[in-house]
């Protein structure tokens, strides 16, 4: 009998050591490790590097051609870089620069001698202890500079270095080198980097951008309303050798400046202010840099900007929220002509945030939360055509993935379904197939049609079109699928949460149940017939609280089985006798009180009076193995009464903890499917499971015999 599908069910608890795993890397896993040492571990196999988008906030171009990448990542292309990376002229990463900033990086800067200032929210980089800024070695490995040392008290959001070599730095703080400054200060390049005793313009609130020009001034853009004691909103000038330029005003009103670029003699401001200089010009703008407004100059885009660039041609790239700008529906990035229309030909239509743009010659850099643009795979980082949008080959950016939310078991392998995007390496949006070693399997099958609407309903395009998730399948005997989900339609055809696949891929006109709210999960018994729970409290027109039998052939409601849930149901199992057993967040069932677990009577719905582990947190996930021994996994922390973090086997006869079996999981578990021979596959958000390793996804041995590598599915 196939094993049902488990899904990610409820939002994720995430554990203090999940996330200073995040940020601290493999060297927290090793630490980490012997606290889960225990039986069993996992086997080698499948052990993949489960990856998805990383988040770049800063570019900077070097005079060697070289890019400094910066924002909150883990690696470029599967080369472990901590938030900060270098790559050379070709393009490719440099193989030994690596300051490994331990938090994120928001701004860079150059001197053009050498050095390179990081700023940003971090602890420690290139080999030293530094809050928030610090100077690197630009080439070699990126050691950090032994005595420059500023400390600024908060974050470091904008940097710029002038021709003499003093460093400004914006941000969040409120000391820095020594001195009390607010949000913006000058910094010496030479010792310990101390703030100028005698530069403190001291904006009221944050500064979130600075440029020079050609002459050298500098210009502030930020979130403040008052500069070196006049009024200044959002907007400030500072020339070249320092002074606030008390006759340069923008008259920014209404909001925020937090994006700037120089253009010959020209200045663009980006933000979310809503007027400039007396005229209603929302959200990006260009002034001359003597301070008058360019009011024939107006692209409207209809949201706020978050970066700008200009290139040698005086070619204006914009990114931000909006899905029109320069009298074009344009999403999420443009480039404007001189007369601020949006290029009829530039369209990459990027699917995440824009936060960082560098151009350079013919091309432009695009860095931000994305994923994928003009047609491409890119994570993170893309470079552009400057001409005609076409993406160029280049690195990936990225982060770890949560892992497997879905498992089915299959003849022809075990489904893989999460939130990743790359899997050792390979492009595998949202869904893969391991075959028999534990490896991927790229072949294609004869039920690849479900894989593909998996992944299609996370949001890789497919045959057919899925309005909301996948959260559970099952396979039905005659090749066909049941899925649930919190979709209403799917290939445009409305279907609420319930849906059936036929074997050929196409949508079962008659199957379609239609519950109240989504479906969790999913299971099947020998005879076909569908056990599903989740959110709803009606299916077909009939009161069903959170549990529901259906036929798998029609989708015809059962209409005696009826036990009721008080709260989500997150996970179903069937084992070979037909016994049901559900997992979720509910107190009570089957008009009884039961914490997280139930055993119900697969034929009338009653409740096992005998079966009643417990569960302290939500039970995500439920698999039988043949031989009828239950394993669950989730959030929890005990689980019949026995410490168990967030994975254990149970009896299924007594509901009886096996004393032995205890992997330990250093997150949540949101998915188990068993395949013959006492296999057991994890699916989830952890990094650790039973003492190594493993992101995401891991094979354990189910009963007390060790199995040999690779699984029978």
């Amino acid at each position: 009998m196939p094993a049902p599908l488990a899904a990610s069910t409820f939002p994720p608890r995430r554990s203090s050591a999940r996330l200073a795993g995040r940020l601290a890397g493999p060297a927290l896993t090793m630490l980490l490790a012997p606290a889960f040492a225990q039986s069993p571990a996992p086997q080698p196999h499948p052990n993949l590097d489960l990856v998805t988008n990383g988040n770049v906030m800063a570019l900077l171009r070097l005079a060697d051609g070289s890019r400094i990448v910066g924002g909150q990542f883990t690696s470029i292309n599967g080369t472990p870089r901590l938030n900060l990376a270098k790559l050379r002229p070709d393009g490719t990463l440099d193989p030994d620069w690596h300051p490994a900033p331990d938090r994120e990086v928001y701004a860079l800067a150059d001197d053009g001698a050498g050095h390179l200032y990081v700023g940003g929210w971090f602890y420690s980089i290139g080999g030293q202890d530094r809050d928030n800024l610090a100077r690197i070695d630009a080439s070699g490995n990126g050691t950090a500079d032994p005595t420059w040392n500023p400390a600024p008290s908060s974050f470091v959001y904008a940097l710029s270095v002038d021709a003499t070599g003093r460093v400004y730095a914006g941000g969040q703080f409120d000391t820095i080198g020594g001195q009390t400054r607010q949000h913006l200060a000058r910094l010496s390049a030479s010792g310990s980097g101390a703030a100028d005793p005698a530069w403190n313009p001291a904006p009221d609130g944050n500064v979130l951008a600075l440029a020079r020009d050609a002459t050298g001034a500098l210009y502030a853009a930020g979130a403040f309303w008052e500069v070196a004691g006049q009024p200044r909103r959002a907007l400030a000038r500072f020339a070249a050798d320092g002074t606030f330029d008390a006759g340069w005003d923008a008259a920014i009103t209404g909001g925020s400046v937090t994006a700037l670029a120089i253009g010959s003699s020209l200045l663009y401001a980006g933000g979310d202010f809503t007027g400039i200089g007396g005229q209603g010009i929302r959200y990006l703008a260009r002034l001359a840099t003597t301070g008058a407004l360019d009011a024939g100059w107006n692209p409207a885009p209809d949201r706020a900007i978050t970066a700008v660039a200009v290139d040698a041609s005086g070619a204006v790239y914009a990114a931000g929220p909006f899905t029109t700008i320069g009298g074009r529906p344009r999403n999420l990035i443009a480039k404007l002509t001189a007369n601020a229309s949006a290029d009829p030909d530039w369209h990459p239509a990027p699917n995440g945030s824009v936060a960082a743009l560098s151009p350079s010659g013919g091309s432009i850099d695009a860095g931000g939360r994305f994923f994928a643009l003009g047609g491409s795979y890119r994570l993170g980082l893309a470079t552009l055509d400057s001409a005609t949008a076409a993406v160029f080959p280049g690195p990936d950016v990225e982060t770890p993935a949560s892992g497997a939310s879905m498992l089915l078991r299959r003849p022809y392998g075990l489904l893989v379904g999460g939130q990743f995007l790359k899997a050792d390496g390979l492009l595998t949006p949202y869904a893969l197939r391991l075959g028999s070693s534990g490896t991927i399997d790229t072949a294609p099958h004869p039920d690849d049609a479900i894989l593909a609407l998996i992944a299609a309903s996370i949001g890789e395009p497919g045959p057919l079109t899925v309005s909301g998730l996948l959260r559970a399948v099952v396979a039905l005997p005659d090749g066909s699928f049941v899925f649930g989900g919190s979709f209403t339609s799917v290939g445009g055809t409305p279907r609420n949460y319930l849906a059936k696949l036929r074997p050929d891929g196409t949508l079962d006109p008659q199957f379609d149940p239609s519950a109240s709210a989504a479906v969790y999960a999913l299971a099947i018994d020998a005879t076909g017939q569908v056990y599903a729970g989740g959110r709803f409290t009606s299916v077909g027109g009939q009161p069903r609280e959170r549990l529901v039998k259906l036929d798998g052939s029609s989708g015809a409601i059962d209409p005696t089985w009826n036990p009721g849930a008080n709260d989500e149901v997150g996970a179903i199992a069937v084992d070979a006798s037909g016994e049901v057993y559900a997992g979720g967040a509910f107190t009570a069932a089957g008009g009884q009180a039961r914490n997280r677990l139930v055993k119900l009577v697969g034929a009338s719905g009653s409740i096992d009076t005998q079966w009643n582990p417990g569960a302290d947190r939500v039970v995500r996930a439920l698999a039988v193995d043949d031989a009828g021994r239950v394993y669950a996994g989730g959030d929890f922390a005990t689980i019949g009464g026995v410490a168990r973090e967030r994975i254990a086997k149970l009896d299924g006869s007594s509901g009886a903890v096996d004393p032995a079996w205890n992997p330990g999981a250093d997150d949540d578990v949101r998915a188990l499917a068993a395949a013959p021979g006492g296999v057991i596959y994890a699916g989830g958000d952890f990094d650790v499971i039973g003492g190594l390793p493993r992101r995401g996804l891991a094979a354990l041995a189910g009963s007390d015999v060790l199995f040999a590598d690779g699984f029978e599915p």
